[in-house]
């Protein structure tokens, strides 16, 4: 009686196992299949497919695509036009792709690496924010309290976009109508500031080259720093990570790590 109740228990466990993995298989092919007509749509634009030329891309037989089609319909990522109609990317699949990291979020997202940049350095860091014409200073890790800022106003501080590294490159990775409006209309804030237009410029033409900016005495003499954008899913750049140590303290080597490390960072957390 102990045998049989046994090898009833290791049976069981054996077809437990096999349904776990069979429920495990259907769930792939479930989400292949979805990721498969989200693509296809994608990729077919407005006009929308058929149940049958879509089931035709994705390899599927039409009632297995068609129980997919329901379920993306039920969250809104895929639309039909009619009953019968064809079918589309749905709005929640639009606004996922165009989602915007939010400010708070991102200075969840950064406040580690801008301490460890900080101390590995011995420097300051700075993540920074645009916000119309301006560059806002929304979190900093400071290693040297006699190291001055720039604005002088600290966490908050607003900048004009062009002034300083990180508002500099966050006008640098605008497009370029949208750039030329930004630096028009702050056009007289950069004569109070005894910016130079062709100056500005020329730090544009450099951070685009480059893909970021760094300057010894850039602003501030004495102070020294390199600046990289942070960019969305899209390209576009909204924000940017400044470091910036005294300049007697910065050698040409620690600039070049620096811009290794920063740039790791950002690659890995965008």
């Amino acid at each position: 009686m102990i045998l049989k109740n046994r090898l009833s228990a290791n049976l069981s466990e054996s077809e437990d196992e096999k349904l776990r993995v069979d429920n495990i298989g259907q769930y792939s092919q479930n989400s292949d299949r979805a990721a498969l007509v989200l693509i296809a749509l994608g990729e077919c634009g407005r006009r929308g497919l058929a149940l049958r030329d879509l089931a035709e891309i994705v390899g599927a037989e039409k009632s297995s695509v068609h129980r997919t089609l329901l379920a993306l319909r039920k969250h809104s990522l895929v639309t039909q036009s009619t009953q019968r109609g064809r079918y589309r990317l749905g709005p929640a699949a639009f606004s996922l792709g165009h989602r915007r990291t939010t400010p708070v979020e991102r200075i969840q997202q950064w406040k580690p690496y801008l301490v460890a940049l900080a101390k590995e350095f011995h420097a300051s860091a700075f993540l920074l924010e645009r916000s119309g014409l301006d560059a806002i200073i929304t979190d900093m890790a400071i290693t040297d309290s006699a190291l001055p800022i720039l604005g002088s106003d600290g966490l908050g501080g607003r900048l004009p976009l062009g002034y300083g590294l990180g508002g500099m490159v966050i006008l640098a990775c605008q497009e370029p109508d949208n750039r030329m409006a930004i630096i028009a209309a702050n056009q007289h804030r950069y004569g109070e500031l005894g910016l130079d237009l062709e100056k500005i410029h020329e730090c544009i033409d450099q951070v685009k080259k480059l893909g970021y900016d760094y300057r010894r005495n850039a602003v501030i003499n004495g102070v020294s720093g390199v600046s990289m954008p942070i960019r969305e899913s899209d390209g576009s750049c909204s924000a940017a990570i400044t470091v910036s140590k005294p300049t007697a303290s910065m050698t040409e080597d620690d600039a070049h790590l620096l811009i290794t490390r920063l740039g790791t960072s950002i690659a890995e957390n965008v």
